[in-house]
C-alpha cells in the first residue's frame, strides 16, 4: 500500500512538472521579448537632435525639386557641422574665411541658439547661403524647423531665390495646413502659374512641375 501511494505521488509530481514546462514553452513563444529581457525600443531622450517642430521630421512625400534636389531626400540638416551656440561661436563662424562652409556653420548655430537669438542668425543664414547649397534651408522652411521672426527672415529670402528653388518649396508649403508662409506662397504661385488651388492642396506641386518643365 505504501509503495502504491508513493507511485501515485511520483506520477502527480511528474505530471505537474510536465504541465509547468508546457506553459513555459507557450509563454516563450508568445512573448519572446519578455523572456529575453528586451524591452520595446524607445528613443533616447538625451540624444542630440535638431529641434524641428512636431510632425515635420519625416521626409516629405512630395516629388518637388529644390535646386535640382528632391524635397523628399534625407534630412540635409544632419550633414551640418555640430556646433554649440555662444556669442563667441557666432563671431568665429561669421569671421571665417571659408565661404564654402561659413553658411553651414551659421545654420548649425541657428539650430542650437536660444529663441531670442534665432531671428538674427536666420538673417545671416539667408544672406550667406548660396543657391547651390540651399537644400538645408529648404528643409528647414518646409518642415517648420524655426518659428516666428526667424521663419519670417527665411521666407523673405526665399522669395528672392530662382524659380526652380522657390516654387517647389512654396508648393510644399501650400500642401500643409497652417504653414506661416502659406499666404505669401499662394500669392506668388498664383502670379507665376495663373491658377489658384487654395491650401492645403497637393495640386500646386503638379502645376509647379509643369511650369518648370516648360520654362
Amino acid at each position: 500500500m505504501v509503495s502504491t501511494a508513493i507511485n501515485k505521488r511520483v506520477r502527480v509530481i511528474l505530471v505537474s512538472a510536465l504541465l509547468l514546462v508546457s506553459i513555459s514553452i507557450v509563454f516563450r513563444l508568445a512573448n519572446p521579448k519578455s523572456v529575453s529581457g528586451e524591452s520595446p525600443s524607445k528613443e533616447n531622450p538625451n540624444a542630440k537632435v535638431f529641434p524641428l517642430a512636431s510632425g515635420i521630421g519625416a521626409p516629405s512625400t512630395s516629388p518637388g525639386k529644390v535646386g535640382g534636389l528632391s524635397v523628399q531626400t534625407a534630412n540635409p540638416l544632419k550633414e551640418l557641422p555640430i556646433l554649440a551656440w555662444s556669442p563667441q561661436a557666432v563671431e568665429q563662424a561669421f569671421a571665417s574665411n571659408n565661404n564654402a562652409i561659413r553658411h553651414r556653420k551659421m545654420l548649425s548655430l541657428l539650430m542650437d541658439a536660444p529663441a531670442e537669438h534665432k531671428p538674427d542668425l536666420a538673417d545671416h543664414v539667408a544672406n550667406l547661403t548660396p543657391d547651390d547649397d540651399y537644400a538645408p534651408v529648404a528643409w528647414l522652411i518646409s518642415r517648420r524647423g524655426v518659428e516666428g521672426e526667424a521663419m519670417v527672415a527665411l521666407l523673405q529670402d526665399l522669395h528672392h531665390r530662382p524659380a526652380d528653388i522657390k516654387l517647389p518649396i512654396m508648393a510644399e508649403i501650400l500642401s500643409q495646413e497652417d504653414h506661416p508662409g502659406a499666404p505669401e506662397a499662394e500669392r506668388a504661385l498664383t502670379v507665376y502659374l495663373q491658377v489658384s488651388h487654395g491650401y492645403p492642396s497637393n495640386a500646386w506641386q503638379k502645376e509647379v512641375e509643369k511650369y518648370l518643365a516648360n520654362n
